[in-house]
């Protein structure tokens, strides 16, 4: 048993918490914005952006903790344009994020392109030596850089907000309705934007855990649908950070076990094993949708704009 947990299990079970954490840091994020009553579609670009904000600040010599600080400005500049299409001038949501998606990829693409294949210093173990009496696997499980648990954490923060502070009960409010929110004196469109903006820093820490941990390195495209992910496992996690978790960790073990199959040298069609992630995700949805039959935990006014002459 120990050299199976030593070999190839092992191996994957130790890489789940990296391949999983910028799934958790994305799902986090668009619960935040959907939970006060906008979808956010554009989460592929606003991840790209944190991803190549922070590379760059790391081939410029800024340091970690400043490649951090400016994927998150950077994934911020891109969520004030979508919450100013969606909450000021209260546009279509989808079709806003479709453009804020497009917009941030093709973005990132340009600003990135003379960055492009270059290694970066990885964000590494906060404790590297101090589990080094556990087997690897467990001291690999354990031992992670600042952001993937931060990842981790994050979900726990949010529920208590949500469910345990007054902030938290006016924010679900103006998801759930957003005229009776505004006749009890919430301001609904600052809550809005404030919700869409905290979600879009989350995203960009998730497009920072891609390049400063995961790649090591900036290639345009590199986010691969993890964006589109997110947005499902907002639905399977029904709209909460905690079950969100398990989502992440789903996908996680998925795309962890990829790399591993490819350098162990198996028989196995490259293409049909870098579609793992897009067919889990359809069971995910068809898993979502029979869930929905018998309950749904979706805002009842998400993806619909507030107009404060509206009423019902």
């Amino acid at each position: 048993m120990s050299g199976v947990m030593n070999g190839f299990l092992g191996d994957w079970i130790g890489a789940i918490p990296v391949f999983a954490a910028p799934y958790l840091l994305a799902t986090t994020g668009l619960i935040i914005n959907e939970r006060a009553g906008v979808m956010n579609l554009g989460a592929e670009g606003i991840m790209s952006m944190g991803a190549v904000a922070s590379v760059i600040a790391m081939l410029s010599g800024l340091g970690l903790p400043l490649a951090i600080l400016l994927g998150c400005v950077s994934a911020l500049g891109m969520t004030i344009l979508f919450a100013l299409l969606t909450v000021v001038l209260r546009l279509e949501q989808v079709l806003s994020g479709l453009v804020i998606f497009a917009f941030g990829v093709g973005l990132s693409g340009v600003i990135g392109d003379s960055f492009a294949n270059q290694p970066i210093k990885a964000l590494g173990p906060i404790f590297p030596s101090l589990f080094a009496g556990l087997p690897r696997w467990l001291a690999r499980l354990i031992d992670q850089d600042p952001l993937t648990y931060l990842a981790f954490i994050l979900p726990f923060i949010l529920w208590w907000v949500l469910e345990r502070t007054e902030l938290g009960l006016r924010l679900r409010s103006v998801g759930e309705n957003a005229p009776a929110a505004d006749a009890a004196g919430i301001n609904v469109m600052g809550m809005r934007f404030g919700a869409v903006l905290v979600g879009g820093i989350v995203l960009g820490l998730a497009g920072a855990h891609l390049s400063l941990v995961g790649s090591q390195v900036w290639v345009s495209g590199m986010v691969s649908g993890r964006g589109w992910i997110a947005v499902a496992l907002v639905t399977f996690a029904r709209w909460n950070s905690i079950r969100a978790i398990g989502a992440a960790v789903l996908f996680g073990a998925v795309q962890a076990i990829i790399p591993l199959v490819l350098s162990s040298g198996a028989h196995v069609p490259i293409y049909l094993i870098q579609m793992l992630p897009y067919l889990a995700t359809i069971a995910v949805l068809a898993a979502s949708g029979l869930g929905r039959r018998r309950f749904s935990a979706q805002p009842e006014d998400l993806a619909r704009p507030f107009l404060r002459e509206e009423r019902r």
